[in-house]
């Protein structure tokens, strides 16, 4: 009876080892956390992320920074569940602010269908996430707690459709902004400091 009942934990614990729900990963029509047809200016109950780069202007979509820009999924401890690339469009279009990829559905690991774990979207220019945060580029990091993940709950029960990244970024479809290099804060503060000596001549 005992060793029915180890086999039996162990199974459970091995089982939830391997535990991983989905999620849709995308930065276009997420569904708003209230549902209903409002939201984001789109008036179909979806909003868009957008990524700005730092412009002082914050309108200016992220892909059109050279090298171009990196996104990329992860859990909270840092795990790298998925990335893409912006798109490159050339402006007026806003495209260049959204996932050349459409979307994915990613797994989670040690997530199961139906919990809400937190994630990480970090998005960086040139070669990594450490690089770019190290003054190599613009960066941004967002946390976001998912919607019940997608597939089927280890527990049993109906599979769940995955959800798409509603609670990442504001529903106003104003999207997000990257954090500035050094080296342009330091252009932005050589700027200031030029026009207050002009003043005082």
């Amino acid at each position: 009876m005992k060793k029915a009942l180890l086999a039996l934990a162990t199974m459970a614990l091995a089982a939830s080892a391997f535990a991983q729900g989905t999620i849709v990963f995308a930065n276009r029509n997420i569904p708003i956390l209230a549902g209903g047809t409002t939201g984001g200016g789109n008036g179909n109950g979806t909003y868009n992320v957008p990524i700005w780069e730092f412009n002082g202007l914050g309108t200016k979509p992220a892909g059109l920074l050279p090298g171009g820009v990196t996104v990329g999924l992860f859990t909270s401890t840092g795990t790298q569940l998925g990335t893409t690339l912006l798109r490159t469009d050339a402006a007026p279009s806003l495209n260049a602010g959204f996932f050349a990829t459409g979307s994915q559905t990613l797994a989670v690991p040690g997530s199961d269908a139906g919990t809400t774990p937190s994630l990480l979207v970090r998005a960086w220019q040139g070669s990594s996430f450490a690089a770019a945060q190290g003054g190599a580029g613009q960066w941004n990091e967002w946390s976001f707690t998912t919607k019940p993940l997608g597939g089927t709950p280890a527990s049993g029960g109906l599979p769940i459709t995955p959800p798409s990244m509603t609670g990442w970024g504001p529903e106003s479809g104003a999207g997000l902004p990257l954090v500035p290099e050094p080296s342009t804060i330091a252009l932005s503060v050589l700027g200031v400091g030029a026009l207050l000596l002009r003043r005082r001549k």
